[in-house]
């Protein structure tokens, strides 16, 4: 393939973010020209001087595609045998110019089905059966386990990924990625969370998500304050990990959660509550049914008093029509005036149509937490900082 040849990517995204997501790749890469489109799955035709690869595809960070990928063309049948046959021959190119590297598959379908708890599901029992026969039938100079492993583990970081996406029935898009970011080390980029029974409600997994998509250090005994808490689920996911949580909202909390010994209610706006009560915070969550500007408004009065030095954010902002969606980079820009350096945007899975940005004072804040790995002898190690957890009373001690 000459430098100039076409190449296509793939992206996943949620049904309906489709115009969302174009826009932002128009933005970011403008050789990238939309070509074929369906519900929750776009492809783009790129040409240029610099060839697209996984590695540099995985450079780019988008805040409306789950998954992302470089596409290597549609295959159409109803024998899965065939199927599997052919998907092979469009990846042998890729597995010969990475004879070494692992690889892992992922097989999920384009449009989400909802388990029994509601929670959308894009692995499902077809593309479990497909992702085993797939593996059955790799090549012997393919690097890739011909077992499934139950429960499914995150693949190898940095591994090379062939993709599966199920379009319809009969219909299969092939591509492949490299796995570097957290989400694109699981099926589809969805990180396999499930909404408790215990759960007052789905917000308990959109924090969640943001979590475990963002790896934000959060500790046990930290204290964290969440704006816009009830009913409480959000609330209930940071004290299910040993957090100290301080719930703000003129509404009323469920019972489990207000009765909860690290949990306090201030049955206030945010813009009422004295700022002397954010001393000692660390984190700050914010899921709020109001504006985006409203939103932000609020939390930079809280943020950018001198009395307050809040860690970390999560904050959800809510888009009441898709065009909002070409303001991401100013809502990010205005975070990063708070004097947050790592600001990340995305639209998570278990949200609607709006999207999480999370935020750090500082990249070097990921590292602490993380323990030391051992040094060899004879080598210099790269040491990290650790911080544990503060010292804190047994209930809320603001």
């Amino acid at each position: 393939m000459s430098k100039m040849d076409a190449q296509f990517v793939f992206m996943t995204c949620r049904a309906g973010a489709e115009g969302a997501l174009k826009q932002e790749v128009a933005r970011v890469m403008p050789s990238w020209h939309p070509a074929y489109s369906r519900p929750g799955f776009v492809t783009f035709k790129g040409a240029g001087e610099s060839p697209i690869n996984g590695k540099s595809l995985a450079e780019h960070h988008w805040t409306f595609a789950y998954a992302c990928g470089i596409s290597l063309g549609k295959l159409v049948g109803d024998q899965l045998g065939e199927m599997v046959e052919q998907s092979w021959k469009l990846i042998e190119p890729v597995l010969g110019a990475h004879p070494k590297t692992p690889i892992d598959l992922h097989v999920w379908q384009r449009e989400a089905a909802a388990d029994a708890n509601g929670d959308e599901m894009f692995v499902t029992d077809l593309c479990t059966e497909i992702e085993a026969a797939l593996r059955v039938a790799a090549p012997e100079t393919a690097n890739v386990n011909r077992e499934m492993t139950t429960p499914r583990r995150a693949t190898a970081r940095d591994a090379l990924v062939v993709d599966v996406v199920i379009s319809q029935p009969g219909e299969w898009w092939i591509g492949y990625h490299r796995a570097v970011r957290r989400t694109e080390r699981w099926p589809g980029g969805v990180i396999p969370i499930r909404t408790p029974e215990f759960a007052v409600s789905r917000a308990y997994t959109k924090l969640e998500e943001a979590l475990q998509w963002s790896d934000l250090p959060l500790a046990a005994e930290d204290e964290c304050v969440e704006v816009g808490c009830a009913p409480g689920g959000a609330s209930q996911a940071l004290l299910a990990r040993g957090m100290f949580v301080t719930g703000i909202d003129p509404a009323d909390v469920d019972s489990c959660i207000k009765e909860h010994p690290r949990f306090r209610h201030l049955k206030k706006r945010g813009s009422d509550v004295r700022r002397h009560e954010f001393a000692g915070v660390r984190w700050l969550a914010a899921d709020m049914n109001i504006a985006p500007d409203d939103t932000l408004a609020e939390i930079e009065s809280i943020v950018t008093s001198p009395q307050v030095s809040i860690r970390g954010l999560v904050l959800t902002l809510k888009f009441s029509e898709w065009s909002v969606a070409n303001r991401v980079p100013e809502f990010i820009e205005r975070v990063r005036g708070w004097g947050y350096r790592d600001v990340r945007a995305r639209q998570l899975v278990s949200g609607g149509q709006e999207i999480c940005i999370v935020a750090l004072r500082r990249k070097a804040l990921r590292r602490l937490g993380k323990k030391r790995r051992p040094v060899k002898a004879g080598t210099r190690g790269r040491q990290t900082r650790e911080d544990g957890p503060h010292k804190a009373k047994s209930g809320p001690h603001f």
